[in-house]
């Protein structure tokens, strides 16, 4: 009898391996996330220019003018699977920045991820941000291509928990 070697590398005895034939694994087809940013800031310009830069690197973005229009077309929105990115100013009309995270974040927890986006820099700003669950605090005007690379790993931190 000829010896032949399985795939565990042990000899077959009969002479035959002993494998049972792969069969395809039925897998169900699943859309990539969405990876979407709200930008909330009363500067139309400085709006426009993230909001370019944002879709040039391939993330759908909607953008709010105030704080009121942000906290209601923020609720309207589906809850999703994957958070939403939130870059939000402080100084907005009707309601602040920090008011409408903490409000957001009492109306629907864990569901965005927040960076703050302010020409306010003071220690007073960011600590409060931060104790609110801010993942950052960038100082406008903020570059590009940073601003690109930070919302990335936001995201990709996101997916890997």
């Amino acid at each position: 009898m000829a010896k032949r070697m399985n795939l565990t590398g042990k000899e077959s005895r009969s002479g035959k391996d002993r494998r049972q034939s792969a069969r395809p694994v039925e897998t169900e087809e699943v859309a990539p996330l969405q990876r979407e940013v709200l930008l909330v800031d009363d500067d139309a310009e400085l709006q426009s220019t993230i909001k370019f830069g944002l879709e040039s690197g391939g993330y759908t973005v909607t953008t709010f003018d105030s704080g009121p229009e942000a906290f209601g077309g923020i609720l309207a929105l589906p809850i999703q699977r994957q958070p939403r990115l939130i870059l939000l100013a402080i100084n907005l009309p009707g309601l602040d920045g920090h008011t409408l995270h903490e409000e957001l974040v009492r109306a629907r927890p864990g569901e965005f991820i927040v960076a703050f986006l302010s020409t306010r820099n003071s220690d007073t700003d960011q600590v409060r941000a931060f104790a609110a669950g801010a993942v950052d605090f960038i100082v406008k005007p903020a570059s590009i291509p940073i601003l690109l690379a930070k919302v990335k790993v936001w995201f990709d931190r996101c997916e890997q928990s």
